[in-house]
């Protein structure tokens, strides 16, 4: 609240200032013009040396002429010389506690500088208070429209004023001396932090009534740089909270809506299996059902899982594709179904997993036999109730997903040997579909050679052509990598061309199949060990979704594959 008015205000700011003054000579008739220009019941009297040597009221000049003086009478003789003067400087209230009625004020040179009368002192009085209810009346609706809860504090810590909103978050602000809240002790504490060190603080308390508040505490300082008083702001951040999660919840599925659409929809297929594969993929975007897709990795899994995505009534919903063998088992559960703020350490907020994000749209599981057995039995009960609970969360989710899982690993041998789910790979395993292996599809291989060839050609500016030898290159190699590899390999053949010109390099990459010596005649058995070590290395590598399932696939940790892969200088990007 601002200071009273005798608090504050100073003489200089109440007084009648730079009076019209007369000197000693001068006459009675002389003071009534100044009396009527200036509206004013006294005229200060000065000599030639401006020292004051007497005041003349209108009650001291009317009482002279009715003792027989005439307005041609000097002032001198009229005058009132027994004077009461107060310092410009000194404050309004000890103005008020001196009985007079008019006193002049001086500056510290002893210099008339102003009048003051009782009728000013009431003038301005009656101002000063006016002004101070507006600006109180006004201060008040400011601040209640504030969003944030305001409490001010004098230099100890004592509240001058609260608004509306710090009342609905704080209910006990009033009692800063026994605080009953947790909340109200963590400000009180703040409070006493601040003013001992006289240097802003902010606390953020996750439950305060009921919401996540941020208190921050301000010094306000005076002029001579004392403590004036201290600010508090408390920021209601559950709102902020809630939007931050509703905007991240939009982006993903805003992203999930453009990765459908930006998908390319040309599929390339010469060969008559392939065909007749993409053809049933068409007619199954005319149902719901739980379609498993089985392939080598690289075979093009996902291009006939896009194939049923766009052929259904789903085209225009999201399509959410999550590659289970990429994902950290323990990150699985959170990505898929979503968590709880404080769910879990980290948990700083909501956020909603990829299977909501793929509602009235299609989820793409990728490499489904990499899910550990836990989340198989929730993926199973998610399939069946269509309902989904995130961790950490009692709210059901009710969901309408449909299901495209893709493996390049043997999901029944995995039922067999107990590390997959029976039940889930039937419940997955509605309609089976198998992508045969590029070795199997020689129809395809020179037209997706060509797309790719086209494609990379216009990403690096150069344009390169195939001669009929290194064509037939291409067919007669076995692609054990698949599209994949061949994608790769073009690509790796275009850089070398823009580089250096030359591509033999990159060729012979693919002709060495079948062309290397038998290392049984010509090595040691240590060097034949670890020829035959780098094989099995890039065999599992080539055939698994990641390192990790590689590593699976081996038998060995994850460690000792990444050791053996620097063993051997093998770079791959899984």
């Amino acid at each position: 609240m601002p200071a009273l008015p005798e608090e504050s205000m100073l003489v200089e700011q109440v007084m009648h200032d730079n009076p019209e003054t007369l000197t000693p000579e001068h006459r009675l008739k002389d003071a009534l013009p100044v009396y009527e220009r200036h509206g004013v019941n006294c005229v200060p009297i000065l000599d030639t040396d401006k020292r004051v040597r007497g005041i003349l009221t209108i009650f001291r000049l009317v009482q002279a002429i009715r003792q027989g003086k005439s307005f041609d009478t000097p002032i001198a003789e009229v005058m009132d010389m027994d004077l009461v003067s107060i310092r410009n400087d000194a404050t309004f209230g000890a103005a008020c506690s001196l009985p007079i009625d008019r006193m002049l004020v001086l500056d510290h040179e002893d210099k008339l500088v102003g009048v003051l009368t009782k009728k000013e002192l009431i003038h301005k009085i009656y101002n000063a208070f006016c002004n101070v209810d507006c600006h109180n009346r006004e201060l008040d609706a400011v601040i209640n429209c504030a969003t944030d809860g305001i409490i001010i504090f004098d230099q100890d810590g004592i509240p001058l004023y609260t608004n509306d909103k710090i009342r609905s978050l704080l209910p006990d602000c009033d009692n800063m001396q026994n605080p009953a809240s947790p909340a109200m002790t963590a400000v009180t504490g703040l409070l006493k932090k601040t003013i001992a060190s006289h240097k802003a603080g902010s606390t953020l308390l996750e439950e305060c009534n009921g919401k996540q508040v941020v208190f921050t505490i301000t010094p306000i300082f005076g002029a001579n740089q004392r403590l004036f008083r201290c600010v508090l702001s408390a920021q209601d951040m559950t709102e902020i909270t809630r939007l931050q999660e509703e905007a991240e919840n939009s982006r993903r599925k805003l992203a999930a809506f453009q990765e459908a659409s930006l998908k390319g929809t040309k599929v390339i297929a010469h060969n008559p299996d392939m065909q007749r594969l993409l053809n049933e993929a068409a007619r199954l975007g005319e149902v719901d059902s739980t379609v498993l897709i089985t392939g080598e990795t690289g075979a093009g899994k996902e291009v006939v899982a896009m194939s049923i995505h766009n052929h259904s009534k789903r085209r225009h919903g999201p399509l959410v594709q999550i590659n289970c063998g990429t994902i950290p088992q323990h990150l699985q559960e959170a990505e898929l179904f979503g968590y709880e703020k404080g769910s879990f350490t980290g948990a700083n907020a909501s956020r909603v997993g990829m299977l909501e994000v793929a509602h009235e749209g299609t989820l793409m599981l990728d490499e489904v036999g990499e899910m550990d057995l836990p989340l198989q039995v929730k993926l199973l009960r998610a399939l069946q109730e269509g309902v989904i609970y995130r961790i950490g969360g009692r709210k059901p989710v009710r969901l309408d997903v449909r299901i495209i899982a893709m493996t390049n690993r043997d999901l029944l041998k995995m039922v067999r040997e107990n590390t997959f789910r029976e039940d889930l790979y039937y419940r997955l395993n509605v309609i089976p579909l198998a992508v045969p292996p590029l070795r199997q599809r020689n129809e395809d291989i020179l037209p997706l050679a060509q797309h790719f060839l086209s494609c990379f050609g216009k990403k690096y500016s150069c344009h390169l052509h195939m001669t009929s030898k290194e064509k037939e290159m291409l067919l007669k190699y076995s692609w054990p990598g698949n599209v994949r590899e061949l994608a790769n390999f073009m690509e790796r053949l275009t850089i070398a061309n823009l580089s250096s010109g030359n591509t033999a390099l990159v060729w012979e990459s693919i002709t060495r199949q079948g062309d290397q010596p038998d290392p049984s005649k010509t090595s040691s058995m240590r060097e034949q060990m670890r020829h035959f070590e780098r094989q099995c290395l890039e065999a599992a590598l080539r055939n698994a979704a990641s390192i990790r399932g590689a590593s699976r696939e081996l038998g060995v940790s994850h460690a000792t594959l990444l050791r053996k892969m620097r063993e051997h200088n093998i770079m791959v990007q899984k």
